[in-house]
């Protein structure tokens, strides 16, 4: 499929655009929290409160390695945020989950995030909320096409 050299310029310029954008708000946000976290730490944060995970997978998905999530992982723990468990389908892996408190935590960090993000929103017009909602439809597509993928 031939594309424009106009399009292919688009391309390129989303592709380095889109997360650098979605990184900025991060670190926006991150400085504006009650709680003290790293973007790695709420990562970490999110997985574990959705169940139990295994450190490695939890490496995975924040794309870092095995020794840095432990790291993070030892972190949260001495926040009271996560705990380790023995893994009952493997004796030789631990398992963490996050703890009553970690997802309190958690709840809070987005409930803070949803209210930081909403009150900027409502100063834009119809026609731009309109566009972020179709922008965000088009990005879980995307993401759901690069998941497939890997």
């Amino acid at each position: 499929m031939e594309h424009s050299p106009t399009r292919v310029r688009h391309l390129d310029e989303l592709a380095e655009a889109l997360p650098q954008r979605a990184a900025h708000l991060t670190r926006l946000f991150l400085a504006r929290s009650s709680a003290s976290l790293s973007r790695t730490e709420i990562g970490v944060l999110r997985v574990a409160v959705d169940g139990p995970q295994r450190i490695g997978d939890l490496a995975g998905a924040e794309g870092v390695t095995q020794p840095a999530i432990t790291l993070v992982v030892n972190r949260l723990t001495q926040r009271g945020w996560v705990r380790r468990m023995p893994d009952p389908g493997d004796g030789r892996a631990v398992l963490v989950a996050a703890t009553t408190a970690g997802e309190r935590v958690y709840d809070q960090l987005r409930t803070e995030y949803r209210a930081l993000l909403h009150e900027e929103m409502a100063t834009l017009n119809d026609e731009e909320v309109e566009t972020l909602a179709r922008a965000v439809d088009i990005l879980d597509r995307l993401a759901d096409r690069l998941s497939e993928g890997a």
